[in-house]
């Protein structure tokens, strides 16, 4: 339980520094899906770029989309049980992340910038 509350507190602390101000030339569809990546709180671990911030997390830019969203589902469907995959499983907005979202995300680390 600690480790979760660690992991929430830290993801809080990320999301509030790194939102980015909108960047001239995004069309709304990216600018949502970076915004629902930054709040679903991926940056914790997969960074603000989608390049981990430690090595045993994996790297999310320029990923095929397909292999993003397959790779989500199975984690919040508990097909995966690596201790990285279970603390994803218990977080509360991982939990809650509807399939749109997966795709708008997967969509954003797909076209990053």
């Amino acid at each position: 339980m600690k480790i979760i509350i660690q992991l929430c507190v830290l993801s809080l602390i990320t999301l509030f520094v790194s939102i980015p101000l909108s960047s001239a030339g995004e069309s709304d569809q990216y600018q949502d899906s970076k915004n629902l990546y930054m709040t679903k709180f991926c940056i914790t671990c997969h960074g603000q770029q989608g390049i981990a911030v430690a090595p045993n997390y994996p790297n999310l830019a320029k990923q095929n989309k397909l292999y993003l969203i397959n790779q989500v589902k199975d984690i919040i469907g508990k097909k995966r049980t690596t201790k990285l995959t279970v603390l994803m499983t218990e977080h509360p907005v991982i939990n809650s992340i509807q399939d749109k979202e997966i795709v708008d995300i997967a969509d954003y680390m797909t076209n990053i910038r």
